[in-house]
């Protein structure tokens, strides 16, 4: 918590930042010219910037799904190590989004009260309107994505056995306020309120998505050079998502319900084509993370509603997660148990005999070859077919002398641009990349979930039932058949959902979370596996690789420990 002066300070120090060569300069009449009044606005638009930048960019590594029945890391000394093990403590906890989000909000804050004063394109009054509007948009849309974030990594039932948040800072901290420095955590649904309250505020400023109109006063101000920047798309997103926690069982109190957090994502849906988009002849949207389409189509693409700057020539997130002997790290190991939660073709659940069989991995959904590197996995790299060998003997099998060797059979697939990139120190050829923020599939799946939980499965919300939204979503996948998912329960579909929701999203950092607020305690516990395959690849030996030592009250995560030091901060239950 700063004082109003660190702000000013905080502010000034930017401005000499940003404009240090000009400001070296000798001004013969110490006067700004045209130039210098232009550039101000750049200055003043940092603020915003500066919560941008916090952000992540990179699929370097996956530290919630380490820590989730998704996958492990190789890495010993990782800190998800400690956290499965049992040390997950307030003053160790690599899912902190306190202070990262806290100076995100200081930031905004200063942003949404500085920014009336500037005179946001000198040209053109009409400019300038809506570049103060749109820039108001954004401040609200990423004040609540930070605080849902808050919301999913820090609120829960705190030790006076209520449901908190956070506390909630909405304004610039004056020395005329000592109250300020002293918030208490907000009540769970006042933090919620507020969140939606963010979004209905981006929502009623922002276009759905950044595009040009013709009108040249108005796209310099709010077109498709925006593509990069937070829209009402994911406004409505962060609204469905805060509502579709809200009305979990571990958040749940009666005040949001599943049917609000389904119409929330049907108005999504609705502002996005529904599922004319979601279609067999899309697949390639399954593979959106290096997919050229994405950026060449700006902020338009379907499945892509958010995404991070194009970077064309990179291989990072390769050199951390390709395997041995394709000269990575391999730090990213898929489960056997997410392997065994990808259905047959047909859409039907794998059986037991299926797994056990020396072909576990044939006939079954495509989504398992496109996300997964196993045995016998291929690809087509520069027209030559490379191909995974994790046999008993190999460089890259389970028990291998390599430190870079997977620890459960598998290594990583999504989010690798295999086309391109090739580390081999004589070609070490790099490829297309950009962080995805916010997906579609993600705004489907949270529909499907709430409306089968509000409404059963064949009752429509806003033109769409959470049977239909699945159909779609599998059939885009290449399941070849519907008759599975139409036989069905509402208890059936929940289940269903659920997992559909774990292998659209795998990797997407949400299966720790989605565990927590569906109170799956049994789930969190539960030692991962993994698989030897024998040296001629016909036996698979399933073996345990990795305990999880997680305790009830843990379906919350803690306030930072030195926060509760500072005053008297409530920490949740169970948390020290």
């Amino acid at each position: 918590m700063k004082k109003r002066k660190y702000f000013i300070s905080l502010f000034m120090v930017l401005f000499g930042f940003f404009n240090a060569c000009s400001l070296l300069e000798p001004d013969d009449e110490n006067l700004y010219d045209i130039d210098d009044v232009k550039s101000v606005v750049t200055y003043a638009e940092g603020f915003l910037l500066n919560a941008y930048r916090n952000i992540p960019v990179a699929h370097n590594s996956f530290n919630l799904s380490y820590a989730s029945d998704d996958a492990l890391t190789n890495v010993p000394t990782s800190a998800v190590k400690t956290v499965v093990a049992g040390g997950w403590t307030s003053t160790s906890n690599p899912f902190d989004r306190w202070n990262t989000a806290y100076e995100s909000i200081l930031y905004i804050n200063t942003f949404m009260e500085e920014m009336d004063k500037i005179d946001w394109y000198w040209k053109n009054a009409q400019t300038s309107a809506f570049f103060a509007k749109k820039l108001r948009g954004e401040a609200f849309a990423l004040r609540a994505w930070n605080y849902f974030n808050l919301l999913q990594a820090h609120a829960g039932i705190g030790k006076n056995g209520e449901k908190l948040g956070v506390p909630i800072v909405d304004h610039i901290l004056g020395t005329a306020k000592p109250e300020d420095y002293e918030i208490p955590r907000s009540t769970f649904k006042k933090l919620v309120q507020f969140i939606l309250d963010d979004c209905d505020s981006a929502i009623a400023i922002l276009p759905v998505r950044w595009k040009d109109t013709g009108n040249t006063n108005v796209d310099l101000a709010i077109g498709a050079r925006n593509n990069n920047r937070i829209n009402g798309a994911v406004a409505r997103l962060i609204k469905a998502k805060t509502l579709l926690y809200a009305a979990s069982p571990a958040y749940s109190d009666g005040t949001y319900t599943y049917l609000m957090a389904a119409q929330a994502a049907a108005d999504l849906m609705s502002n996005n084509s529904g599922l004319t988009n979601v279609i067999p002849a899309n697949s390639i949207h399954l593979e959106y993370y290096n997919d050229p389409n994405v950026p060449n189509s700006g902020n338009l693409h379907p499945e892509v509603l958010w995404y991070s700057t194009r970077i064309n020539s990179s291989n990072g997130w390769e050199a951390s997660n390709y395997s041995p002997s394709l000269f990575g790290q391999g730090l990213t190991n898929p489960t056997q148990d997410l392997v065994n939660a990808f259905p047959m073709a047909d859409g039907t659940p794998t059986p037991v005999s299926k797994i056990n069989s020396s072909t576990p991995y044939t006939g079954r959904d495509p989504r398992l070859t496109k996300y997964i590197f196993f045995n016998g996995a291929s690809f087509i790299r520069g027209g030559v077919t490379v191909t995974i060998n994790t046999k008993q003997g190999s460089q890259d099998a389970l028990g291998s002398a390599s430190i870079y060797a997977t620890k459960t059979g598998y290594y990583l697939r999504k989010f690798m641009n295999l086309s391109s990139v090739n580390l081999d120190p004589n070609i070490n050829s790099l490829g297309l990349h950009f962080y995805t923020y916010a997906r579609y599939t993600d705004a489907l799946l949270i529909f499907a979930e709430a409306a089968n939980e509000a409404v059963g499965p064949d009752i429509t919300i806003g033109g769409f039932s959470a049977r239909q939204v699945i159909n779609a979503i599998r059939n885009r996948a290449g399941i070849t058949s519907a008759a599975y998912v139409n036989g069905l329960t509402q208890a059936g579909m929940t289940s269903l959902i659920r997992n559909e929701r774990r292998l659209e999203m795998c990797f997407e950092e949400q299966r720790f979370w989605d565990l927590r607020r569906w109170q799956m305690t049994t789930e969190m516990k539960k030692a991962v596996s993994g698989v030897k395959v024998s040296a001629d690849g016909n036996t698979f030996n399933y073996i345990e690789v990795e305990s999880r030592n997680y305790s009830d009250y843990q379906i919350y995560g803690p306030i930072p420990y030195y926060e509760t030091l500072k005053y008297g901060l409530i920490q949740n239950m169970g948390w020290q």
